[in-house]
This record gives structure tokens, sequence and C-alpha cells, in this order.
């Protein structure tokens, strides 16, 4: 077994069939389980928003305008479908509000929550729906990367457990679907390159558009795609061929891309421009990026994906963050030998472009030219898949070897990492929030410490990034709250009829305007790490 070609010669065994549906059902499980108790946060509000047929701008005037406060339950309206407003309206968001974000998932979502209602718990069942599919796309996959069923198998079972996997399908968000489609995508090329017809080369079309319309950064994936077919094709007619379909799958995709362009300051307002923080030391991103990695396979939720992170030392503890660079480390290096001496000469180049482009070069953009967007994972999804099929055919080279060493040591490397996978799973079931979802527990800590006052009013600005957190809230905040965001950031005159106020930022002239007030004491009432501060509670004094 020495000869990677010989994989493709071994059949699964039934022990691993038994072993990897198991584990497959044991991933259905944690997939659905509990999928309404995790925190609602501010990307799955604007989810909902957008399937409600409202925009952004409609929130910001409707709501946020106001010289009078208002109820906090007049936000829960854009939370919901609009009876009055369609498919359309979902698509019309996304062109004024969130052009980032092709409209592929939105409709569907929209179209889901039409027949089955429109809650967080119905909303991210249909992403749970979707990553079942992830199972024999990856499967796929592996057949036309190495000819191998048992790879697949063994990817699967990778995939059933992975902590990083579980965590997006109970996100009412597209990266499910993403995950999907550039597998299928995948796979459709490889398929199309062997059989090299103009069916399958349709299909890959198809596939990529797919893709396009589900997630932008899928043009990353296209150019790993075409990257590897320059690199490994020596037909003419074959790389003609991809570069007709591809050709075709953009042009199908340019009514976005120009919708895009149009509203490009939109998207990097609400989306991109937080991704813009420069962090000084590079070793920094390095360390961090390596950590995130191991993610795909063992996370506990010890750290915190926020925007405040400048160093490598506030990413997690430190005994965490030694084990994470050390289970990085051997991955690294069981890859390398994987690569050097065992994976199929073509198969490993299709990885390693995937992997690149989607993933390591985000990293090197980082390191060249500042910024954080190599450390947000759900734009490393394909990284990370591209990682859990390398270390599938790793591990199976090694179980299905000649030496009864190699054997344990493959036996032991799987075992490894699906007991990691199961503890990480166990952790996301017992948890209200993870790591991914930006400040959640500091929204939920904030809305108990403001749900227990007696009268509150909560004071905020009208910016994108505060409709999403006002969002958020509103999931947990009582009736009795009330906000207020005056016109023009102008606090003409201090509400009397509030035993407190609360405000989540010091610089702004509301801050100032009631600090200057003798009516109101200042209190800190809770503090976020970092220099976004925290939230400031003004309490009114009670005058004899």
């Amino acid at each position: 077994m020495e000869n990677p070609q010989s994989l493709a010669k071994v059949n699964p065994p039934n022990w691993l069939k038994v072993l990897v549906i198991s584990l497959i059902a044991i991933g259905i499980f944690f997939r659905f389980a509990h999928i309404g108790q995790k925190f609602y946060w501010g990307d799955e509000c604007f989810t909902s928003l957008a399937i409600s047929g409202h925009t952004l701008a409609e929130v910001q005037q409707e709501i946020f305008n106001h010289q009078a406060p208002i109820p906090v339950t007049t936000v829960e309206k854009y939370q919901h479908i609009d009876p009055e407003r369609t498919v359309a309206d979902t698509v019309n968001y996304l062109i004024t509000s969130d052009p980032q974000h092709p409209p592929l998932y939105y409709v569907t979502v929209r179209l889901w929550a039409q027949v089955f209602g429109d809650s967080p718990v119905v909303l991210r069942s249909l992403s749970a729906l979707f990553s079942l599919l992830i199972f024999p796309s990856v499967y796929w996959l592996c057949l036309e990367l190495f000819e191998s069923p048992v790879v697949g198998w063994i990817a699967m079972a990778l995939i059933a457990v992975s902590p990083l996997q579980v965590v997006f399908a109970q996100e009412a968000r597209q990266y499910s679907l993403w995950m999907v489609t550039v597998l299928i995508s995948s796979a459709a090329l490889l398929r199309a390159i062997r059989r090299d017809n103009k069916l399958c080369w349709a299909v890959y079309a198809f596939t990529l558009t797919l893709g396009l319309y589900t997630h932008l950064l899928t043009v990353l994936v296209a150019t790993a795609f075409g990257i590897y077919v320059i690199i490994s094709q020596r037909r003419i007619q074959t790389v003609l061929n991809y570069l007709l379909s591809t050709a075709a799958a953009f042009f199908l995709f340019s009514p976005w891309i120009i919708l895009f362009i149009n509203n490009l300051k939109t998207a990097l307002q609400l989306t991109f421009g937080w991704t813009f923080k420069i962090i000084d030391n590079p070793w920094d991103i390095i360390a961090i990026f390596l950590m995130r990695s191991t993610r795909t396979f063992f996370d506990i939720n010890l750290a915190s994906d926020s925007l405040w992170i400048e160093t490598f030392t506030q990413e997690s503890p430190f005994e965490y963050a030694f084990f994470t660079l050390i289970l990085a480390t051997s991955l690294v290096v069981f890859l390398l030998i994987i690569f050097a001496k065992k994976i199929p000469k073509n198969a490993g180049l299709f990885v390693v472009c995937l992997a690149s482009f989607t993933g390591i070069f985000l990293l090197v953009y980082d390191l060249l030219f500042g910024g954080t967007r190599s450390l947000v994972i759900r734009y490393q999804l394909p990284l990370c898949l591209s990682l859990e099929i390398a270390i599938a055919y790793g591990i199976t080279s090694y179980i299905f070897a000649r030496k009864t060493s190699k054997k344990i040591v493959g036996g032991v490397i799987i075992a490894g990492l699906v007991i990691a996978g199961l503890v990480s799973d166990v952790k996301l079931f017992q948890s209200e929030s993870w790591w991914t979802q930006i400040e959640g527990k500091y929204i939920m800590n904030i809305a108990q410490i403001i749900n227990q006052s007696e009268s509150p009013l909560l004071i905020s600005n009208n910016s994108p990034i505060m409709v999403g957190t006002i969002l958020a809230l509103s999931h947990r905040l009582d009736p009795k709250v009330h906000l207020l965001s005056p016109m023009d950031n102008q606090l003409k005159k201090i509400p009397q009829d509030y035993r407190q106020i609360f405000l989540f930022y010091r610089k702004n002239s509301w801050f100032d305007q009631l600090e200057q007030d003798e009516d109101y004491s200042l209190t800190y009432a809770f503090q976020l790490p970092g220099p976004s501060g925290g939230l400031w509670r003004f309490e009114k004094l009670a005058r004899s």
C-alpha cells in the first residue's frame, strides 16, 4: 500500500462504514440540537432584515432618527417578513444595503421562511439542511481527486464531527451553502477535465455560477481553479474549454458584479471597513492564523473573534494558545509528509491551489498591506475544506499501509481528531454563544444589565454596525426598554422620564451632555475588552 495509486483499489471495509455512518448520525444531531438556543447575532439579524423586505435605510430613517424615544418592540417588524413585500424586495435590500452578499442564499431563505416561518430556529434549520449536502459533495470530490471511495468515507467522518462545520450549520447565513458550492464546483471541474465533453463543462459552469451567486470570494476559488488547469493540463483544448466555461459563469454573474461596483461604497462601510485594522507584529497574524486553522478540528470556545484583537496573547489563554500552536504545527508537518511522499501529483496541486487562493492569499495580503481579513474564519472555509480533504487522504494512506506501525499512526490520528471534534461539539451544544459571533456574549450580558433596570433608555447612533447591534439586542431586551437615536446625532433635550440612560460609546456629544447634567450620576455598567470601551449608565438622582 505504499503506492498512492493503490488506494483506488481499496474498498471501504464494513467497520469503517459503520463508524462513519455513526459519526454522521452524531454530527446530524449536533447540527440540529439546541439550534434555537444559540445567540442570534448581528449578521443573522441582517438576514432577517433582508427577508423582511425592508432596507437598511428604512430602519435608519424610521427607527433611529427620532427626537422622542420609541419602544424596543418597534424593531421587531424588521425581523419578520412583511406580507406586503416580496422576494424582489429582498433582492432590493441586498442591492441597496448589502451588495457584497449575492442573492442566491437570501432568496432561498426568503422562500423557505414564507413556507415554514421566519423564526431564528426555522432560518437556521435551512443552513443545517444545506450542511448535510456537504457529505455527498465531499465524497464526490474525493472520488474525483483520488479515485478512492475510502478517502471519501474518512473525509465524511472528519466533517461530521468538525466543530467549524457545526457552527456554520447553526447560523442563518450563507456559509453552509457556500461550502457545498465550493465542493461541487471543484468536483465538477475535475470531472469535466477527465471526460472533456460539453455536458460536463456545462455542469461545471453552472456549479461555479451557483458559487458566485452565493459568495463573492468564489472569485478566489475560480482563480485557484484557473491556476490548477494552466499548470496541470497539457491539452490546449482542455484549457480553452475551461476558459469558455468559466467565462460563461462570470457572464451569468456579471449583473451582480455591476451592481456591486455601483454600490461599492455601501459594501465598504458595512462589512469591509473593520478588516482594515492593522496588527503591528506580523508574527501575531501568523500565530493567530495557525491557531484558527486548528478550529476546523478542535474548538472549545476559548477565544473571541472580536475586532479588538491586537496581539497574540489576547487571542487565548496561554495554555490553549500553546496547545493549538502545537496542534497546528503537527498538522502542518503531517501534511508536508503527505504531500512530499504520498499524495498524487495532480490531486496535491489541486488541494494546494484551493487552499492558497482562499486562505494563504488573504494571509499574504494582510502581511504585505495590513488588515485582518485572513483572521476571519468564515473567509477561510475553502482552506478549511482543503485541510480536511488533505488530512483525510493522509490518514487513509496510513491506515491502509502495509506496515503495522503506519496503521497504528493512522488510527491514533483519526481517533484523536474524532475525539477532539466530539469534545468540541459537546462544548458547542452547551454554549449560548460562540467566538465567531462577534461580541455575542457581551451583547447578552449587556441585555441582561439593561433588563434589570427599572425604566431604561438606550441611546445609540444609526451607523450600520450599530443597527446590527440593536437588532441583536432586540431579541433579548424586555418590552419596557426604549430606544433613542437623535436626528443628526444631536441630543437637543435630555429625556426626564427614565431612571437609567445607557450609552455604548464615550466619544460623542451625548455622553458629554449627560455627564454635565447634575441630575444624573455616571457608572460603568459593563466593560468591553480593548478600545471599544463598554456600556455606561447614567442613573437619575433622587432629589429631596
